[in-house]
Formats: C-alpha cells, structure tokens, sequence
C-alpha cells in the first residue's frame, strides 16, 4: 500500500469510526463540575491509548490478518452460510430493539439528559475512558487500519494511528484544544445542543443501515442454502 492510498485508508476508516459519545461525556463532566485539568487527562488518555493500542496491534498481529483469505474464509461452503444467517438474525433481532427504544422513547417523558452519562467524580471519567479505549477492537474501521497500518513501516504506523484517533473523535478532539486554552464552557454547550439535534436523523440512520445489512445478509445466505449460490459470488 502507498503513502497515499494508506492517508487514503486512514481518512475513510477514521470517518467510518466516528464516536461523538465520548465528547458528550466529556461536556457533560465539565458541566457537572469535574475540573478541567481531568476533563483533559482523561481526554488524553482516550486518544492516546486508541493511539497506541491500535499500534501495538499492528505490530503484533497485523501481518498475519494480511495473510489471510477473508473472501475464501467466509464464501466457501453451508456453514459459511450459516454463519451469515446467524449473523443476519441476531443484526435484525437489534435493528428491532434500536425500533422498539425509539418508539418507547418517543412515549415517554423526554429527557434531554438521557442519552449523555455523566460520571460524578475524576475516577469515573478515567475508567469511562479506559472503557472506550478497550472496546475500540470491536470496532471494524478500527480492525480495518489495524491490518492497513501493517502495510507501513513503524514510525509511519505510528503517526497514522495519531491521525486516526483524533479524526474519529474529532468533537473530542475540538473540546480538548478549546478546554486546555479555557473556552471550553461555550464550545461545550453549543456542541452538546447541535448533537441533540442531530442525533435523531442520526439514529435513524444507522438504523437503516443496519437494517439494510441484515436484510442482505439474510438474502445472501439463504440464496446459498437454497439455491446452492452466493448472491455475490
């Protein structure tokens, strides 16, 4: 992979890792008083340890995802198929649920707050990072510029993780720079306001896409059980 097409790389699975979850956390704990100093450590140790947890998998096992055959992994045979069929159900069985809390929400009293946790003390802001940082390997971009970045040597990995973590959390990433100059009160609130705005058409969105996965999930498996064929080959 070329320098260009691995800025490429970083670009597109570092827009398909958005999160803005952790920057609503953050704003959150600025306005419930938790000092900015540990808004700012726990910031940094959500970006940094994506960062370097992202190049340690590189170094680690990156080769060897590129060595293997995914497409003659998961098209060979009926339990390919089968595998896909679970995967389709269990897809489908939580675009329903995403549908059933929507709804549910829709009924209830609304409560601008819900959706935002708020940790109440220092502590809870950095084990909510720590979290994040751990969960992150169940992200496919991220697994995807794991084995990316393998193409690269070590000091251009590096740098590209750096560039990853920060566009995937870019609102984090815009929060920490207006925080650490002390304008974050502002940025905070304004932020917080845009993304409950936005956060519906947002549901409604992944929801979809999800939908739309499962549902060619399901038709790609079962054309193989049958039909005896993928429906992409």
């Amino acid at each position: 992979m070329t320098i260009q097409e691995y800025l490429v790389s970083t670009l597109t699975t570092a827009a398909g890792g958005f999160d803005p979850a952790p920057m609503l956390i953050m704003a959150a704990a600025l306005g419930a008083g938790v000092r900015r100093r540990h808004v700012l450590g726990a910031t940094t140790l959500l970006l940094g340890g994506t960062a370097l947890w992202g190049f340690a998998l590189t170094q680690w096992v990156g080769r060897q995802l590129l060595d293997i055959h995914w497409h003659e992994l998961v098209r060979q045979g009926t339990t390919a198929a089968w595998i896909e069929l679970s995967l389709g159900l269990a897809l489908a069985g939580y675009v329903v649920l995403r549908v059933l809390r929507a709804s549910r929400d829709r009924t209830e009293s609304h409560n601008e707050d819900r959706d935002i946790e708020n940790p109440h003390s220092a502590w809870g802001l950095y084990i909510t990072a720590a979290v994040f940082v751990a969960i992150v390997i169940f992200d496919v971009p991220f697994d995807l510029f794991v084995a990316a970045s393998a193409t690269q040597a070590a000091p251009v990995a590096g740098a590209g993780w750096v560039a990853w973590a920060l566009i995937s959390q870019f609102p984090l990433t815009l929060l920490a720079v207006v925080t650490f100059v002390g304008r974050q009160r502002g940025v905070a609130v304004t932020m917080t306001r845009w993304w409950r705005v936005i956060q519906p058409y947002a549901s409604v969105a992944v929801t979809v896409a999800l939908a739309l996965a499962a549902l060619l999930l399901l038709i790609d498996s079962t054309k193989l059980l049958v039909f005896g064929q993928f429906l992409v080959p």
